[in-house]
């Protein structure tokens, strides 16, 4: 179960059951058309290859073009989703061919393409005396950033290599980023 919105762009979740299935699947909440961009099952919480199997799930997305179809969940390209063309109902899942332990799921919600991405330049600034001073430059190594920021600081991240949809944003008391 998916709890709150994921802060990067592959969350780790770590089923609670020693069950084993053939079938596994993501259903998307009611209203929300199924908006997945990846989901990936693995056998062991330490495993890196995921699970396959044949593709199964509700075909038809909102575009209806085919662009968005539940085959895109498992195609490990984080830019592609599923749109479900119904509000509700949507899903997408793998026929394991026999019984299996599922003991991680990693998953990535659709997207615009604006979580940290491998191998991008970034740049952080953060505002002070009427202008941005910046944090330095980081290549990415993975699907997040490190920088030591000034507690309540109005933030800017730029993405150096490919960013157009950047806007300011701040941590808040709880540390979920709150965007202006």
């Amino acid at each position: 179960m998916i709890g709150k919105i994921p802060l990067r762009l592959f969350t780790s979740v770590y089923p609670r059951t020693n069950k084993i299935y053939r079938y596994v699947r993501y259903y998307g909440p009611e209203g929300g058309h199924c908006n997945m961009a990846e989901v990936a099952f693995f056998e062991n919480q330490i495993d890196s290859i995921p699970l396959k199997g044949k593709i199964i799930g509700t075909p038809g997305c909102w575009e209806q073009d085919g662009s968005r179809e539940y085959t895109n969940l498992f195609d490990g390209d984080p830019y592609t989703s599923f749109n479900y063309i119904h509000p509700y109902g949507g899903w997408a899942g793998l026929d394991l061919d026999k019984p299996m332990k599922i003991e991680k799921i990693i998953y990535t919600p659709r997207n615009r393409d604006n979580f940290i991405r491998k191998g991008d330049f970034y740049e952080c600034f953060y505002w002070k005396d009427k202008g941005w001073k910046s944090l330095g430059m980081q290549k990415a190594d993975s699907d997040s950033l490190n920088y030591k920021i000034p507690e309540g600081s109005l933030l800017y991240l730029k993405n150096h290599t490919r960013g157009i949809n950047e806007r300011i944003f701040e941590y808040k008391n709880d540390n979920n980023q709150k965007f202006w």
